[in-house]
């Protein structure tokens, strides 16, 4: 079933969280889901195909089925015109199946005015316009019923997809906003590897630049006067200070983050961790007994330029350097 875009109901915001994986989405989505404005489910994309919606758990601990939150927010979809399934959220922003057109639109120029221009060529072929807005329109119906339901005025998704924020701007009259989270690379890297991820770490290295790039053009293009850049480390090491300040990014008030965010009601959706136990927040530096010495050379020779850039000192140079020493003698 398909609806009309809402137009008569208040504006609200919409924050994206423009982050690659393993640098903290889940971690800021409890900690800013906690805040009586703001509302987010994680990942709005929904459940993975690999997820079975018959046994996958809501974080708030119920089969995402029983849940009577989704059961809501399911019925607030068909009110706004629009079938919605929790197995099946259809909210995704796909990539086009053409190469060139895909290479094209993932990437931007961080130039405003050219990537209005490429985007508003691209916005019309009539094909790519229909299923945008279309799907535009389905985005707008869930973020506002998730609203309702939570009786909140805050979206904040930490969706990993770069189309859904370009598409929002031109199909919505959302208040959009966007939050680039960056990790060191060393903890990215560090934490994919032990997550099973098996490719090479100057593969892994090379993808980090490349999402973060992403993310920098977009944001420094079409976003220049509406994202903050909130850093992982900062976010652990001054919570209360980070989380005040992006809570009035936001545009909410502006209150100490909870010592406990698992104590709170939350449907968030994603990382594994969503389920644990709450617990202080804690930085994750593993990268530092983890990976060797060649690991954080192969690291450096990719990365360096990008990971001084985005605030990251070369520690690596001395200390990081002789523990990766010790980390490859043991190993061997």
């Amino acid at each position: 079933m398909t609806g009309q875009k809402v137009t008569q109901e208040s504006r609200c915001t919409f924050v994206s969280v423009a982050t690659c994986a393993y640098s903290g989405a889940t971690l800021l989505a409890f900690l800013l889901g906690s805040h009586p404005e703001i509302a987010t489910v994680g990942e709005m994309d929904g459940l993975i195909p690999s997820e079975n919606p018959e046994q996958y758990r809501c974080s708030c601990g119920e089969r995402i089925r029983d849940c009577d939150f989704w059961v809501r927010v399911a019925a607030g979809m068909s009110r706004r015109g629009f079938s919605f399934d929790v197995g099946h959220f259809d909210l995704r922003f796909s990539a086009p199946v053409s190469r060139i057109i895909r290479y094209i639109r993932m990437g931007s120029t961080g130039v405003r005015l050219i990537d209005s221009l490429r985007d508003s060529v691209f916005f019309k072929l009539p094909s790519e316009r229909r299923r945008t807005a279309a799907l535009a329109a389905r985005n707008v119906a869930f973020i506002r019923t998730v609203l309702e339901v939570t009786g909140k005025r805050i979206f904040v998704d930490t969706s990993k997809g770069p189309f859904r924020l370009p598409a929002l701007a031109r199909f919505s009259s959302l208040n959009l906003r966007a939050i680039h989270l960056i990790r060191d690379v060393r903890g990215v890297v560090a934490s994919r590897i032990r997550h099973g991820t098996t490719l090479p770490v100057r593969k892994m290295a090379r993808q980090w630049v490349t999402s973060n790039r992403r993310i920098q053009g977009l944001l420094r293009g079409s976003f220049r006067d509406r994202y903050l850049t909130v850093r992982y480390e900062d976010l652990c090491r001054d919570l209360e200070v980070t989380v005040r300040s992006i809570q009035d990014f936001c545009g909410c008030q502006k209150l100490s983050p909870p010592l406990d965010s698992h104590g709170f009601e939350h449907h968030i959706l994603g990382n594994p961790m969503r389920l644990h136990a709450g617990s202080a927040v804690r930085l994750d530096e593993q990268w530092r007994t983890l990976l060797t010495r060649r690991q954080l050379a192969a690291i450096r020779h990719v990365t360096e330029s990008l990971n001084r850039h985005l605030g990251y000192a070369e520690e690596a140079t001395g200390e990081a350097k002789e523990q990766g020493q010790r980390n490859e003698a043991t190993n061997s």
